[in-house]
């Protein structure tokens, strides 16, 4: 068994429907308990705005009480992209790096566009993990 693995997290449109942050586009499971060692995103194209256009990648732990998130980022900040096809990476947080089987990855956007409008077409973020 390889010691890191990579989950992928994509859409092929993502807006600023309900506001910033607030869409989960893309979800996946954990499949191991481990460490997050990079994440990276990229989309082929980005729309321009006055505001940059972010993704954000949140941890929501296994089995949440019903009705609640408690979903965090894992991001120190969330990732700027400027140009189509910029693969750009995050900095993971010193304080939740960890990742235990069950829990979910999600990906979440802001961009300075009108709601309706997409701001990013065919985005994909990856997580590496090394296994414990």
């Amino acid at each position: 068994m390889p010691d890191r693995y990579v989950l992928k997290l994509q859409t092929a449109v993502a807006s600023n429907t309900g506001g910033p942050y607030t869409a989960t586009w893309d979800r996946s499971v954990v499949p191991s308990t481990g460490t997050i060692r990079s994440v990276w995103a990229v989309a082929p194209s980005v729309t321009s705005n006055a505001r940059a256009s972010t993704v954000d990648i949140f941890l929501q732990p296994d089995a949440p009480a019903a009705g609640s998130n408690t979903a965090t980022t894992i991001l120190v900040t969330p990732i700027t992209l400027v140009n189509n096809n910029d693969a750009v990476a995050g900095t993971v947080r010193a304080a939740n790096p960890r990742v235990t089987a069950g829990d979910q990855l999600q990906l979440r956007t802001d961009a300075g566009t009108v709601a309706a409008t997409p701001a990013f077409t065919n985005l994909t973020a990856t997580v590496e993990i090394e296994r414990d």
